[in-house]
């Protein structure tokens, strides 16, 4: 969940420089949305799976091997609309030459430094 979180962050600050339309920003925020409903729904059956069966069960097992593939499903999804968003060369190669020689590099580099160390480092209490 923390990797998806951190990349929707650093997804959304770049299509606000990228300049998506309306209906770009709809399907973008589904995705993001999508992803992030499959976590939970994932999270929920694991947590549920260890409480019905604290012990190996292959059943038990299908049911978290199920529930992760549809985050993957869902991950994979939402790449292909992100691809499919964000391909256009000239304005990819723009939109990044733009971010690299202003102001904005700073914002992203904090970005990423953050979703690095909430992915990587951090450890609630």
């Amino acid at each position: 969940m923390r990797f998806h979180l951190s990349a929707a962050v650093l997804v959304t600050a770049f299509s606000l420089v990228y300049g998506l339309e309306r209906a770009e920003f709809g399907l973008l925020f589904f995705a993001i949305g999508l992803v992030v409903a499959l976590e939970a729904i994932n999270t929920a059956v694991e947590r549920l799976t260890d409480l019905v069966s604290p012990g190996f069960h292959p059943l038990a097992g299908m049911a978290k091997d199920i529930a992760a593939g549809a985050v993957l499903a869902g991950a994979v999804a939402a790449a292909v609309i992100g691809c499919l968003l964000f391909l256009q060369f000239p304005r990819l190669t723009d939109t990044l030459l733009l971010i690299v020689t202003s102001w904005r590099l700073p914002v992203f580099a904090v970005l990423a430094a953050g979703g690095l160390w909430f992915t990587f480092l951090y450890r609630p209490r």
